[in-house]
């Protein structure tokens, strides 16, 4: 909803504001070098909007609710450009940006629909951190965070719908899933032009995703997107970091094929375009970790073996359950050896301690109203790391009750499976650990 009409054109300055939030903590998203004239422009990533601290703490203009650490920083070297800073979600999401000289800017709908937006003429350089917040308290809400140097949409978009439900399905995919390929029968073509994408795209296609794919990645390098049929069809695919890819015939004859790299957990978008407006064409969508597509000649290559590191695919190390909302006895524990031989951080910058290649539990949660708390005690010093129904990373260190036990709180928890690490905050201590799953109270 709208909730306030701007002082400038495109955002609410604060000079000197109260601090509300915690722009020393480490962005909890992650963080991006950008000099002047970067490519690709616009600069994506894929973010969870929310928290539990009001904007209003630094300024009764702005609006939505907050978390206390940054979401995202860009660190940015300024080269003559206007810097331009949105948000794009299906829900009501707000904007709230604290400058390098310490200056506040905050915006709710200056974007398209609901979206937010906040444009920086004569930007310094320097470290500007993001907040992604929700309008309403207790929304989270997947949001895409975009930073442009040539401006973003106002009022209309020259993008498909991302949040549009996908007209011919989804699946959840994990690493390592067969059948590979994983296939469905989509019909191609629509009435946009992909080349509003990038002159690069070529043919047309539907404004909702033919099929999306919320994929957990797991040690696999590449994931091969491609499309067969008897007529001349085009693709084009919005990663997990929101990046936008397209191709035309990459494939054997007129048929296309996208690979991509550097795989994320979370959603991936698909369209099939028809080469020729007004060519609805039957094809077959394909989605391979090992290169396949249905329907080509297939390649003489076995399945890659995961690269070493933490490996979603593995089977938990100490077993697994599958608990529906109200289940008894509350907590359910299992005893567990906390730590391994890998970082956590390299799955998510900020994680601390060390952890197992594979899972040391794995939960399937039918959710309720309840909130999910996952935590650890443990005599020792001890951490968490969770991979979640939808692909996304979370950790904690000290959050729990006592002492430096961790916790993690799900206010509104998906269904589907939980991969549950217990780390040791020290390289090499491995202690005794008791794993709780409560929709009550952590350890």
């Amino acid at each position: 909803m709208k909730a306030f009409l701007l002082a400038t054109a495109s955002a609410a300055l604060m000079a000197g504001a109260a601090l509300a939030q915690d722009y020393s903590a480490p962005p909890t998203y992650g963080s991006v070098n950008l000099n002047a004239g970067f490519t690709p422009d616009p600069y994506n990533v894929n973010i969870t909007s929310g928290g539990s601290i009001q904007a209003s703490n630094v300024s009764s203009s702005c609006r939505g609710w907050v978390a206390n650490a940054p979401d995202y920083s860009i660190n940015y070297a300024a080269g003559g450009y206007d810097l331009t800073i949105g948000a794009t979600s299906s829900s009501d999401t707000t904007l709230l940006v604290n400058g390098p000289n310490g200056e506040w800017y905050c915006d709710d709908d200056s974007g398209q629909g609901l979206n937010p937006l906040v444009q920086l003429n004569n930007p310094r350089s320097g470290r500007y951190d993001v907040w992604i917040g929700s309008y309403s308290q207790g929304d989270y809400a997947a949001t895409t965070l975009s930073v442009s140097e040539i401006g973003l949409t106002q009022g209309t978009s020259n993008v498909p719908n991302t949040y549009a439900p996908a007209t011919f399905g989804s699946a959840n995919l994990r690493a390592g899933f067969t059948p590979d390929p994983y296939t469905v029968n989509v019909t191609s073509g629509g009435t946009r032009s992909a080349a509003q994408l990038s002159s690069s795209c070529r043919g047309w296609i539907a404004d909702a995703p033919d099929f999306s794919v919320n994929y957990s990645a797991g040690g696999y390098d590449t994931l091969t997107i491609g499309a067969v049929s008897s007529s001349d069809t085009t693709l084009v695919v919005n990663d997990a970091y929101g990046n936008w890819y397209c191709d035309d015939d990459s494939g054997n004859g007129l048929n296309p094929l996208v690979t991509l790299a550097n795989l994320a957990s979370g959603r991936y978008d698909i369209w099939v375009g028809s080469y020729s407006q007004g060519d609805y064409a039957t094809s077959v969508l394909s989605i391979s970790e090992i290169g396949q597509v249905a329907g080509q000649q297939p390649r003489p290559q076995p399945r890659p073996q995961p690269r070493s590191g933490i490996n979603m695919a593995a089977p938990a190390a100490y077993g697994s359950v599958s608990l529906r909302a109200g289940f008894q006895p509350d907590p359910y524990r299992v005893s567990i050896t906390s730590g391994g031989g890998y970082r956590a951080d390299s799955v998510r910058s900020g994680c601390a301690g060390w952890v197992a290649s594979a899972p040391d539990f794995e939960l399937t949660y039918s959710a309720g109203s309840l909130p999910l708390i996952i935590s650890a005690a443990s005599s020792s010093d001890t951490t968490l790391l969770i991979n979640d129904p939808n692909g996304n990373w979370f950790c904690d260190d000290d959050g729990g009750n006592a002492g430096l036990n961790p916790a993690l709180r799900f206010n509104n928890a998906a269904s589907g499976v939980y991969d549950i690490w217990i780390g040791s905050y020290s390289q090499g201590n491995n202690a005794t650990a008791s794993l709780s799953i409560s929709e009550l109270y952590s350890e």
